[in-house]
């Protein structure tokens, strides 16, 4: 009687990095004779194996998998037949894969919590976890922190305790799984930054948009950026902060 044996997680690394490294000669393919990534067949392989498996195993190679092949596919997507369309929205399952008013491939949180509390590690279920409340589905191509407004902009939402919660799921996730999603939870983590920083369209009114920022500011007194957010926190009340209040993006 034959068995299922399940390959080993360097094995699938292996096997997708493979089929990616093949995508970048099929990219360079023209306009009119537009080929699907053979990374696209990879990942769809991968992913049907682990779900027919039933059994546990690590996400992460073949969420890594989809995210690399991510970019290569959204770059010919709007060159694709209607028939290569739909093919690639059906391989790339647990991927949002349109080409209508945006152009966006970009993962289905949902459909990998779902997987993950079904078959994945604990480190697979708390990243989808904090990854879910980043990234929601529902925000479009936004984090929860940014409040769409265009298909291509919106404010930032610097009041409450939102951003203070989301970092301190980042951190907490980073520290308890050090070589679990490094790339991805270190992204999320420099994006919140770069925004506490720089980002210039605030949703709310001066004096909200500082007391989120002080809310930060009282959580984490000790990280590098602090003193920097305390600087803008000075510059709101002086009026000279740069920021767009109640800001209407676009």
């Amino acid at each position: 009687m034959l068995t299922s044996v399940n390959p080993s997680p360097a094995f699938v690394r292996a096997l997708l990095a493979a089929a990616i490294a093949l995508s970048c000669f099929a990219i360079q393919a023209s306009a009119a004779d537009v080929e699907i990534p053979p990374a696209v067949s990879a990942y769809a392989s991968a992913l049907d194996h682990l779900r027919t498996s039933g059994g546990k195993s690590p996400i992460e190679p073949i969420f890594e998998a989809g995210m690399q092949t991510s970019p290569q596919l959204q770059a010919i997507l709007p060159d694709l037949s209607e028939s290569q369309y739909q093919q690639v929205q059906h391989q790339m399952q647990g991927f949002i894969v349109v080409r209508e008013a945006m152009i966006v491939v970009r993962p289905s949180v949902d459909y990998f919590k779902s997987l993950a509390r079904k078959q994945g590690t604990k480190a697979d279920r708390t990243f989808f976890d904090i990854y879910s409340r980043t990234e929601p589905d529902g925000n479009g191509p936004f984090p929860a922190y940014i409040q769409q407004q265009t298909g291509e902009s919106g404010c930032t939402l610097f009041d409450g305790k939102l951003m203070v919660d989301l970092y301190r799921g980042w951190l907490t996730f980073r520290t308890t799984y050090p070589d679990d999603y490094a790339s991805e939870a270190q992204g999320e983590i420099d994006s919140l930054e770069s925004e506490l920083l720089s980002g210039i369209c605030a949703c709310e009114n001066a004096d909200k948009t500082s007391a989120g920022l002080q809310a930060f500011v009282k959580a984490f007194p000790d990280l590098p950026i602090t003193p920097k957010i305390k600087t803008r926190i000075a510059r709101i009340h002086t009026g000279k902060s740069g920021f767009r209040f109640n800001c209407h993006a676009g």
